[in-house]
């Protein structure tokens, strides 16, 4: 990290008003108080007697429970993957500066003052790690921002009740949740219809004209698909000195250009030319971390008042089961030494929230029996 970073890091911690487990978000710029604030109203609701979210009375007591407490790993986990995000872009910065203290002297003049380039030889790993890392680390940034987009959509698909899975959610699915539901006369339904509206504004609104498509994309493209090449492109430095003969000694920096369209394929986006994005990578990493940013506090604000809403009246909207009907995917791997001793857990030291979320899930020893016979104690 550079050192102006770490000297930022350094400051005491001055704001009393964010909770201990989130004052580190706040000193990084990567707080989302508003999903801080569904956390508390979700963790509140827990219930460590009926179990699970204790207002949703209508809902199968199993469902409940496990339904109860991944809204809650949904909505903890927004804040969470953001500040990975930031730091994946501090550490982006820190790898960047040393690629570009290697590069500094790439074009050099000829002692008949001819400009010549050459890039400077690799004599050990260590002399290609910087440009290894900035790779990484634009990798680690899209995948942190996606898995907060996606956790996001999993606190969507909940607080509205929506119809569907909930187990593998992400962003794309509760946009097409809510672009599929219809008017059904109600004051439940209204608030849904209203929350759709509201979604489409905020994410017009957070960014230019499909800033969270293009993020998905590109998210997915780490993730899921081939690797497209990333783009650097030599420039001189602004700052120039000039040698005896008052020649500019030439000094030269980088840019990074990410892929414009990260849906298509290299040689999709050569066919046309049309490649890379004009600006340099930091204005587009910066940018669409303020965009997500603003994006999941106008979201994550709404969320609380409809979470409000529905505890004042239950029956507003009807938690569906269905949420919770799909089954784990079958892994029998057991590790690499299967037959190394088990871990002990006769007993465990853990803070006051995993406690609250185990008793209000039923898997302390007094109340496992309720998962003696279910489906899901496989």
């Amino acid at each position: 990290m550079r050192q102006e970073d770490i000297n930022k890091l350094n400051e005491p911690y001055t704001n009393s008003r964010v909770e201990i487990g989130r004052r580190f978000h706040s000193s990084i710029g990567a707080d989302i108080p508003s999903a801080g604030a569904l956390v508390k109203e979700i963790f509140g609701d827990l219930d460590t007697q009926s179990f699970g979210i204790y207002w949703w009375a209508s809902v199968n007591v199993e469902e409940r429970i496990l339904i109860s407490d991944y809204l809650y790993q949904c909505a903890e986990s927004i804040e969470t993957n953001l500040v990975e995000a930031k730091l994946h872009y501090l550490e982006w910065l820190h790898a960047r500066e040393r690629h570009n203290e290697r590069i500094a002297d790439v074009i050099s003049r000829t002692p008949y003052g001819e400009i010549q380039g050459q890039m400077p030889p690799s004599k050990a790993p260590i002399d290609d790690l910087p440009n290894k890392l900035e790779g990484m680390h634009v990798c680690g940034f899209f995948r942190a921002i996606g898995s907060s987009l996606d956790c996001l959509g999993g606190a969507i698909i909940n607080v509205l009740g929506l119809s569907s899975p909930l187990r593998w959610n992400d962003i794309g699915a509760a946009g097409s949740a809510l672009k599929k539901l219809t008017a059904l006369g109600t004051q439940g339904s209204q608030v849904q219809l209203d929350f759709r509206d509201f979604y489409e504004t905020v994410k017009k609104s957070s960014g230019p004209e499909d800033w969270l498509e293009w993020t998905t994309q590109y998210r997915n493209m780490f993730v899921h698909r081939g690797r497209r090449i990333i783009s650097n492109q030599l420039i001189p430095r602004e700052v120039r000195l000039y040698d005896s003969a008052g020649q500019v000694i030439p000094r030269m920096t980088s840019t990074m250009h990410l892929a414009k369209y990260p849906d298509k394929s290299d040689m999709e986006a050569w066919i046309r030319k049309d490649v890379v994005l004009n600006e340099d990578a930091d204005i587009t990493l910066r940018g669409i971390f303020k965009s997500c940013r603003d994006f999941e506090e106008s979201i994550c604000e709404r969320l609380v008042s409809i979470w409000l809403e529905r505890r004042k009246t239950p029956s507003l909207i009807e938690q569906p089961s269905s949420q919770w009907n799909k089954e784990p995917k079958a892994c029998k791997f057991a590790g690499y030494k299967p037959e190394a001793e088990p871990l002990r857990a006769d007993e465990i030291v853990c803070n006051p929230t995993l406690h609250h979320r185990m008793l209000a899930a039923a898997v302390d020893d007094a109340h496992r029996s309720l998962w003696a016979n279910s489906k899901w104690n496989q």
